[in-house]
């Protein structure tokens, strides 16, 4: 016998339990409702939607299996670095970007869904320094080849890799609180053809 998620039912009837459907409009109702002072109705205003947000956080953290520190380490990464290991953390985004040609946003997703779980924090991360950022960067983007090599990053030690046939490992999910860097806005491309040059503002 499996026992359900309380449900907020006279918040929210149609509420999914485990989705993300919080009706603040409702919730605000009920606090002012049933708080005739107007000052403390009002904190409770502001105070929701981030209590609200923290809910969603905590939601992801158990979905998506993210250290408890997402969100909340003032940093792009989701879990606590020193200064060293934020150092080595952002050279293996560099790399991603640099070498691979990943987008910012995603290299650094890609980083926290491998390092920023409850289960890899628990691990001596101190350990990763004994090899160069590119060894581990390559890990994340690249799967092993038919041979069960996986391409380190050292052109070398990678020179009879054929990195048009290795597999690429899925980035992880838009929806996931691994997704700390905004994607740049992609711009228009000014019209071409006759009569582009004409049109004016």
């Amino acid at each position: 016998m499996t026992s359900e998620p309380a449900r907020d039912d006279h918040l929210d009837p149609g509420a999914d339990p485990i989705g993300d459907h919080l009706d603040l409009d409702a919730i605000e109702k009920l606090c002012s409702g049933s708080t005739p002072d107007s000052v403390l109705a009002a904190r409770a205003r502001e105070t929701v939607p981030r209590l609200v947000a923290e809910v969603r956080r905590l939601r992801w953290l158990v979905e998506y299996g993210a250290c408890p520190t997402a969100g909340t380490t003032g940093t792009e990464f989701v879990l606590p670095l020193d200064e060293d290991m934020l150092g080595f953390f952002r050279e293996m985004v560099d790399v991603l970007v640099e070498r691979i040609g990943v987008p910012r946003a995603e290299a650094v997703a890609r980083v926290n869904a491998v390092y920023g779980t409850r289960e890899s924090v628990a691990l001596d991360l101190q350990l990763m320094g004994h090899e160069l950022p590119e060894y581990w960067a390559y890990g994340l983007y690249y799967g092993p080849d038919s041979r069960g090599r996986s391409p380190v990053g050292d052109p070398i030690a990678d020179a009879d890799i054929d990195f048009t046939a290795l597999p690429v490992r899925p980035a992880p999910p838009k929806d996931s609180p691994f997704w700390t860097v905004a994607e740049p806005e992609v711009l228009s491309e000014p019209a071409e053809g006759p009569g582009a040059a004409e049109a004016g503002p």
